[in-house]
C-alpha cells in the first residue's frame, strides 16, 4: 500500500511530482495542486508531513522513522546534493542515518538541505508541469513578488524565457549585491556548529562570479601552515554554479602566499553575496609547491553517516582531482 504524503511549502509542485511518480499517494492537497494534478480533496490522515524550513533552504519532514528512512533516501539520491543536516527519533537524540530501516513507532524528524543542484533540478520537474523560470525555487526566497510578475508574463510569451530569466537575476540578485558592496558567504556545515559568515569587500560582480576582498590580523591560514601577518589580504573568487570557491592569500605587498579551494555544493548567488554546503575535502597550493588534497577523510564520515550520497562523495573527490590537474 502506497504512503500517504502532505506537502506544503515553496517545494509542493516540484516535489508532488517527483513523489507520485515514485509510488507515494499525496493527500490534503491545496487547490493549486490539485488543478495541477487533477487531485481530489481526501480526509485521510498523512503518515509523512513535508513542509519548509524556516529559512526556506529545504524541507523538515515528519513521521514514523520506519517510512521516513526510505523517502529520506529517495529524496537524496534523486536530488544530488540534498544534505542531511540533522535527524532525530521521537526521544530526541541526532541519528546517522546509515543501515536498514528497523521498525519503530517513533515520531522522526529529517531536516534536509536543498543546495544548488537540488534545486536545479527541482526546477526541472517542476517546469514538466508548468512553465517555470531558471533558479526557480532561489527566487521564491529571494524576492516571491517579482517572481510571481516575470512567470506571469512567462504564461503570456514564452519566446521571452530567456530574457525574463536575465531581467530578473539582475534585479532580484545582481543589483542589490552591487549597490551593497559588502558580501558576506553563508558556508554552511554538513556536521559541527555553524561557522560564522565570511565577510568581505565585492570588487566585481557579473551574472556568472563575483571578487571579494578580506583583510586579516592574526591567527593562521586554515591548511596552508602558515602565519598570518599584519596587512595580509585575501581575493575570494566565487563563480555562480562551481562545485569550489577558490581563496588566493596575499602579503600586504601584494606576493602570493597560496591558494585554498574549498568543495562544495554549486555556488548559489544571492543579493547578500553566496550560499553553499561544505564538503570537507579541500585542495591546498603554497607557493610554488605541488597541489594537494585534504580532509578526504572528513569527506567520506559525511558519507557514511547518511549525510550525502556516495554519487555526491565522489562528485567531490572528483572535482578535486580535476583541480590538482589543472594547478600542476
Amino acid at each position: 500500500m502506497a504512503l500517504h504524503l502532505k506537502i506544503r511549502g515553496i517545494y509542493t509542485t516540484a516535489l508532488t511530482k517527483f513523489l507520485l511518480d515514485s509510488g507515494y499517494e499525496i493527500v490534503d492537497p491545496s487547490t493549486e495542486i490539485q488543478e495541477r494534478f487533477g487531485l481530489q480533496q481526501t480526509r485521510r490522515l498523512p503518515e509523512i508531513l513535508i513542509q519548509d524550513r524556516e529559512d526556506l533552504q529545504g524541507v523538515h519532514i515528519f513521521g514514523e522513522a520506519e517510512p521516513l528512512i526510505p523517502l529520506v533516501r529517495l529524496l537524496q539520491e534523486r536530488l544530488l546534493d540534498a544534505v542531511l543536516l540533522e535527524f532525530k527519533t521521537g526521544e530526541g537524540s541526532p541519528e546517522e542515518l546509515t543501515g536498514e530501516p528497523q521498525e519503530s513507532k517513533d515520531l522522526a524528524r529529517a531536516r534536509l538541505e536543498f543546495a544548488g543542484a537540488s534545486k536545479e533540478t527541482l526546477d526541472d520537474i517542476r517546469s514538466s508541469v508548468i512553465p517555470t523560470l531558471t533558479r526557480h525555487h532561489r527566487l521564491r526566497i529571494i524576492h516571491p513578488k517579482k517572481l510571481e510578475r516575470a512567470e506571469k508574463e512567462l504564461w503570456r510569451s514564452p519566446d521571452r524565457k530567456g530574457e525574463l530569466e536575465k531581467e530578473i537575476f539582475l534585479e532580484a540578485i545582481l543589483f542589490p549585491m552591487r549597490k551593497s558592496g559588502r558580501v558576506r558567504l553563508e558556508h554552511i556545515k554538513p556536521l559541527g556548529k555553524p561557522i560564522r559568515p565570511r565577510e568581505g569587500v565585492l570588487l566585481e560582480a557579473d551574472e556568472r562570479k563575483i571578487l571579494i576582498k578580506r583583510f586579516f590580523s592574526q591567527g593562521r591560514y586554515d591548511g596552508l601552515g602558515l602565519p598570518i601577518e599584519e596587512g595580509d589580504y585575501s581575493l575570494t573568487e566565487v563563480q555562480e554554479g562551481a562545485w569550489y570557491v577558490k581563496h588566493a592569500y596575499y602579503s600586504a605587498a601584494g606576493k602570493p602566499k597560496g591558494e585554498y579551494y574549498n568543495i562544495n555544493t554549486p555556488v548559489e548567488l544571492y543579493p547578500h553575496g553566496a550560499r553553499y554546503v561544505d564538503l570537507e575535502v579541500d585542495v591546498i597550493r603554497r607557493g610554488e609547491e605541488e597541489p594537494f588534497i585534504v580532509d578526504r577523510d572528513a569527506l567520506a564520515i559525511l558519507a557514511k553517516a547518511g549525510r550525502i550520497t556516495v554519487g555526491l562523495e565522489k562528485m567531490a573527490v572528483d572535482v578535486a582531482g580535476k583541480l590538482i590537474e589543472g594547478l600542476r
